[in-house]
Protein backbone atom coordinates (compact mmCIF):
# COMPACT_ATOMS: atom_id res chain seq x y z
CA UNK A 1 0.00 0.00 0.00
CA UNK A 2 2.80 2.09 1.06
CA UNK A 3 4.05 1.81 -2.74
CA UNK A 4 0.82 2.77 -4.51
CA UNK A 5 0.99 5.68 -1.59
CA UNK A 6 3.34 7.10 -3.26
CA UNK A 7 2.37 6.45 -7.24
CA UNK A 8 -0.94 8.33 -6.58
CA UNK A 9 1.28 11.03 -5.02
CA UNK A 10 3.67 11.30 -7.92
CA UNK A 11 0.74 11.77 -10.26
CA UNK A 12 -0.67 14.66 -8.42
CA UNK A 13 2.92 16.06 -8.58
CA UNK A 14 3.23 15.70 -11.98
CA UNK A 15 -0.16 17.19 -12.60
CA UNK A 16 0.54 20.09 -10.66
CA UNK A 17 3.98 20.44 -12.65
CA UNK A 18 1.79 20.57 -15.70
CA UNK A 19 -0.35 23.59 -14.09
CA UNK A 20 3.22 25.50 -13.25
CA UNK A 21 4.20 24.87 -16.59
CA UNK A 22 1.02 26.50 -18.13
CA UNK A 23 1.62 29.26 -15.66
CA UNK A 24 4.52 30.09 -16.52
CA UNK A 25 3.82 30.24 -20.36
CA UNK A 26 1.31 33.14 -19.50
CA UNK A 27 2.78 36.72 -20.10
CA UNK A 28 1.44 38.63 -17.37
CA UNK A 29 -1.29 41.79 -18.49
CA UNK A 30 -0.66 44.96 -16.97
CA UNK A 31 -4.57 45.72 -18.20
CA UNK A 32 -6.91 46.49 -14.98
CA UNK A 33 -8.65 43.43 -16.89
CA UNK A 34 -5.26 41.34 -16.13
CA UNK A 35 -4.93 42.26 -12.61
CA UNK A 36 -8.76 40.91 -12.02
CA UNK A 37 -8.44 37.94 -14.24
CA UNK A 38 -8.25 34.64 -12.11
CA UNK A 39 -5.70 31.74 -12.15
CA UNK A 40 -8.35 29.43 -13.61
CA UNK A 41 -8.81 31.86 -16.60
CA UNK A 42 -4.97 32.35 -17.09
CA UNK A 43 -4.63 28.12 -17.31
CA UNK A 44 -7.59 28.29 -19.43
CA UNK A 45 -6.50 31.03 -22.09
CA UNK A 46 -3.16 29.87 -22.21
CA UNK A 47 -2.18 29.25 -26.03
CA UNK A 48 -0.77 25.76 -25.52
CA UNK A 49 -3.68 24.49 -23.58
CA UNK A 50 -6.77 22.51 -24.65
CA UNK A 51 -8.96 21.07 -22.79
CA UNK A 52 -9.89 17.59 -23.99
CA UNK A 53 -13.25 15.45 -23.86
CA UNK A 54 -13.11 11.31 -24.78
CA UNK A 55 -15.77 8.15 -24.40
CA UNK A 56 -14.03 5.91 -22.69
CA UNK A 57 -15.32 2.58 -23.96
CA UNK A 58 -13.54 0.07 -22.02
CA UNK A 59 -14.06 -3.26 -23.85
CA UNK A 60 -15.54 -0.40 -26.74
CA UNK A 61 -19.43 -1.11 -25.08
CA UNK A 62 -18.79 -0.66 -21.58
CA UNK A 63 -19.04 2.78 -21.39
CA UNK A 64 -16.76 5.95 -19.49
CA UNK A 65 -15.83 9.18 -19.31
CA UNK A 66 -12.21 11.29 -19.33
CA UNK A 67 -11.99 15.22 -18.70
CA UNK A 68 -8.30 16.52 -19.42
CA UNK A 69 -5.98 19.06 -20.23
CA UNK A 70 -3.87 18.88 -23.19
CA UNK A 71 -0.67 20.48 -23.10
CA UNK A 72 1.80 21.37 -26.27
CA UNK A 73 5.35 21.30 -25.32
CA UNK A 74 7.12 21.47 -28.96
CA UNK A 75 5.16 22.80 -32.12
CA UNK A 76 6.91 22.22 -35.76
CA UNK A 77 5.43 21.97 -39.34
CA UNK A 78 5.96 18.18 -39.23
CA UNK A 79 5.17 17.01 -35.54
CA UNK A 80 4.09 18.37 -32.32
CA UNK A 81 4.82 16.65 -28.86
CA UNK A 82 2.39 17.14 -26.14
CA UNK A 83 1.36 16.72 -22.55
CA UNK A 84 -1.78 15.29 -21.38
CA UNK A 85 -3.44 14.72 -18.03
CA UNK A 86 -6.51 12.91 -17.73
CA UNK A 87 -9.21 11.76 -15.36
CA UNK A 88 -11.84 9.80 -16.10
CA UNK A 89 -13.89 6.30 -15.16
CA UNK A 90 -16.13 3.90 -16.72
CA UNK A 91 -18.69 1.29 -15.52
CA UNK A 92 -18.51 -2.43 -16.69
CA UNK A 93 -22.24 -3.67 -15.69
CA UNK A 94 -22.03 -6.65 -13.21
CA UNK A 95 -18.50 -6.99 -13.01
CA UNK A 96 -16.81 -3.77 -12.11
CA UNK A 97 -15.90 0.05 -12.10
CA UNK A 98 -13.26 2.14 -12.34
CA UNK A 99 -11.84 5.47 -11.86
CA UNK A 100 -8.46 6.68 -13.10
CA UNK A 101 -6.47 9.55 -13.08
CA UNK A 102 -3.06 9.46 -15.50
CA UNK A 103 -0.66 11.18 -17.98
CA UNK A 104 0.82 10.75 -21.00
CA UNK A 105 3.51 12.15 -23.46
CA UNK A 106 2.26 12.65 -27.19
CA UNK A 107 3.26 12.65 -30.65
CA UNK A 108 0.99 14.01 -33.14
CA UNK A 109 2.05 13.80 -36.83
CA UNK A 110 -0.36 16.66 -38.89
CA UNK A 111 -1.30 15.09 -42.27
CA UNK A 112 -2.63 18.45 -44.34
CA UNK A 113 -5.96 18.42 -42.34
CA UNK A 114 -5.61 14.87 -40.64
CA UNK A 115 -3.38 13.76 -37.94
CA UNK A 116 -2.22 10.78 -36.40
CA UNK A 117 -1.47 10.56 -32.48
CA UNK A 118 0.73 8.04 -30.60
CA UNK A 119 0.62 8.25 -27.28
CA UNK A 120 2.39 6.54 -23.71
CA UNK A 121 1.62 6.81 -20.72
CA UNK A 122 0.93 5.70 -16.64
CA UNK A 123 -1.86 6.48 -14.25
CA UNK A 124 -3.31 5.22 -11.02
CA UNK A 125 -6.92 3.44 -11.46
CA UNK A 126 -9.36 2.05 -8.48
CA UNK A 127 -11.74 -0.62 -9.05
CA UNK A 128 -14.90 -1.55 -7.24
CA UNK A 129 -16.64 -4.98 -7.43
CA UNK A 130 -20.10 -4.47 -9.10
CA UNK A 131 -21.84 -6.60 -6.00
CA UNK A 132 -21.88 -7.17 -2.32
CA UNK A 133 -19.00 -8.23 -0.81
CA UNK A 134 -19.02 -10.54 2.04
CA UNK A 135 -16.31 -11.64 4.66
CA UNK A 136 -15.70 -14.49 7.26
CA UNK A 137 -17.52 -13.23 10.96
CA UNK A 138 -15.80 -13.43 14.12
CA UNK A 139 -18.11 -16.25 14.90
CA UNK A 140 -17.36 -17.95 11.99
CA UNK A 141 -20.27 -16.74 9.81
CA UNK A 142 -20.51 -14.47 7.20
CA UNK A 143 -21.19 -10.40 6.98
CA UNK A 144 -21.08 -7.93 4.70
CA UNK A 145 -17.75 -6.14 4.07
CA UNK A 146 -17.22 -2.68 3.00
CA UNK A 147 -16.61 -1.99 -0.60
CA UNK A 148 -13.50 0.49 -0.90
CA UNK A 149 -12.06 -1.05 -3.89
CA UNK A 150 -8.74 -2.26 -5.23
CA UNK A 151 -5.65 0.34 -6.24
CA UNK A 152 -4.02 -0.47 -9.13
CA UNK A 153 -1.42 0.94 -11.35
CA UNK A 154 -2.02 1.09 -15.11
CA UNK A 155 0.66 1.62 -17.70
CA UNK A 156 -0.99 2.51 -21.14
CA UNK A 157 -0.93 3.46 -24.83
CA UNK A 158 -3.28 4.67 -27.55
CA UNK A 159 -3.36 5.27 -30.99
CA UNK A 160 -5.65 8.22 -32.61
CA UNK A 161 -6.42 9.48 -35.50
CA UNK A 162 -8.34 12.81 -35.50
CA UNK A 163 -9.03 16.14 -37.68
CA UNK A 164 -7.66 19.24 -37.25
CA UNK A 165 -8.75 21.92 -39.81
CA UNK A 166 -6.23 23.18 -42.28
CA UNK A 167 -3.10 25.28 -41.80
CA UNK A 168 -4.77 28.38 -43.78
CA UNK A 169 -7.43 28.64 -41.07
CA UNK A 170 -7.00 27.69 -37.47
CA UNK A 171 -9.75 25.82 -35.99
CA UNK A 172 -10.55 25.78 -31.79
CA UNK A 173 -11.84 22.10 -32.55
CA UNK A 174 -9.96 18.68 -32.66
CA UNK A 175 -11.92 15.74 -33.21
CA UNK A 176 -10.29 11.87 -32.71
CA UNK A 177 -10.73 8.42 -32.58
CA UNK A 178 -8.71 5.30 -31.90
CA UNK A 179 -7.73 2.81 -29.36
CA UNK A 180 -6.05 2.52 -26.07
CA UNK A 181 -4.27 -0.59 -24.54
CA UNK A 182 -3.19 -0.06 -20.82
CA UNK A 183 -2.64 -2.78 -18.40
CA UNK A 184 -4.82 -3.37 -14.84
CA UNK A 185 -1.63 -4.11 -11.87
CA UNK A 186 -2.41 -6.57 -8.89
CA UNK A 187 -5.18 -8.66 -10.92
CA UNK A 188 -4.92 -12.17 -9.62
CA UNK A 189 -1.33 -11.77 -9.05
CA UNK A 190 -0.64 -10.51 -13.34
CA UNK A 191 -1.30 -7.94 -14.95
CA UNK A 192 -4.44 -7.69 -16.90
CA UNK A 193 -4.11 -6.24 -20.26
CA UNK A 194 -7.68 -3.86 -21.21
CA UNK A 195 -8.45 -2.44 -24.66
CA UNK A 196 -11.07 0.86 -25.00
CA UNK A 197 -12.33 2.80 -27.51
CA UNK A 198 -11.14 6.86 -27.52
CA UNK A 199 -13.87 9.23 -29.31
CA UNK A 200 -13.84 13.09 -28.41
CA UNK A 201 -12.57 16.40 -28.93
CA UNK A 202 -10.25 19.24 -27.82
CA UNK A 203 -10.84 22.81 -27.37
CA UNK A 204 -8.57 25.54 -27.31
CA UNK A 205 -10.09 29.14 -26.14
CA UNK A 206 -7.10 30.96 -27.39
CA UNK A 207 -4.96 29.83 -30.79
CA UNK A 208 -1.01 29.69 -31.02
Amino acid sequence: MKTKGILFTGLLLILGAQNGFCRKDVHPDVSPEGKTQGALSRFIYNEKVALKVDYFGELVLHPGLCLGVDYTLIRKNLVIVHWDSEFGGYWHKWNNSALFLKTSIGTRFPIKSMFVDLNLGAGYMHSFVAGTIYQKSSDGGLERAANRGHSHFMPGTSLLFGWAGNKKKQHPWSFHIGAEIYLQSSFNHIFLPHAAAKVGFTYKFKEQ
